[in-house]
């Protein structure tokens, strides 16, 4: 690592490279018709991916950049289900076929915030709507802070294959420091769930570099 880097740039406000286009490149122009002309230009044998945001969580992690409501109650979360598939049923009838998906990403937010119920609904929702190869990879972000085995179950039944752990740090003072205390129990339980439940593809989000004053 470029040691300079850091001193060079820290003041400057950079976008997230998670995001692309980067924030700054968004613009009010790009409006429900030019979205709709898109989605009318989708060819035939083309795949699309859909990344689904789950924006609700039940405590904020501080280095968090991401639109996100913190909540206890489960009623905000059954609403926004319900606005959800209204944009999936949206998208679909604006396309001139049933769109083919070869990449499905539940992020957030924390979407194991969901009820079991509530995931498989919603992936049969996401299967009636568009077209699912065998090889199609759904792939779901995970808080092992409050993942249970039900969810693992459902999951499994909605054809999961992948799966993102938000581990960020196995250091106590880190963990402290970004509000995300967990332990590697809970880690490794969540993995052993997941992988007796066919999800195979299994990653760490982990985070480096942030300066902690011990």
């Amino acid at each position: 690592m470029q040691t300079h880097l850091p001193v060079k740039h820290r003041q400057d406000r950079l976008p997230w490279y998670t995001i692309y286009p980067p924030v700054p490149q968004f613009s009010t122009t790009i409006g429900p018709e030019i979205c709709e002309e898109w989605l009318k230009r989708v060819r035939t044998r083309q795949a699309i991916s859909l990344y689904l945001h789950i924006p609700f969580c039940r405590s904020m992690c501080w280095y968090c950049g991401f639109p996100v409501s913190i909540t206890r109650r489960d009623a905000s979360i059954d609403s926004y289900l319900g606005v959800l598939r209204e944009e999936i049923s949206l998208v679909a009838d604006k396309a001139p076929q049933q769109l083919t998906v070869s990449d499905v990403h539940f992020g957030g937010g924390t979407p194991n915030l969901m009820k079991p119920v509530q995931f498989v609904a919603l992936m049969e929702f996401l299967r009636r709507r568009f077209s699912f190869p065998e090889t199609a990879t759904i792939a779901v972000e995970i808080d092992p802070r409050i993942f249970k085995v039900e969810l693992a179950e459902a999951l499994e039944a909605a054809g999961v294959n992948r799966a993102s752990l938000g581990v960020q740090s196995f250091d106590p003072v880190v963990q402290n420091a970004i509000n995300r205390v967990q332990t590697e129990e809970q880690i490794a339980l969540a993995v052993a769930n997941l992988r007796g439940h066919a999800v195979k593809g299994i990653n760490f989000d982990l985070m480096y570099g942030l300066p902690i004053r011990r």
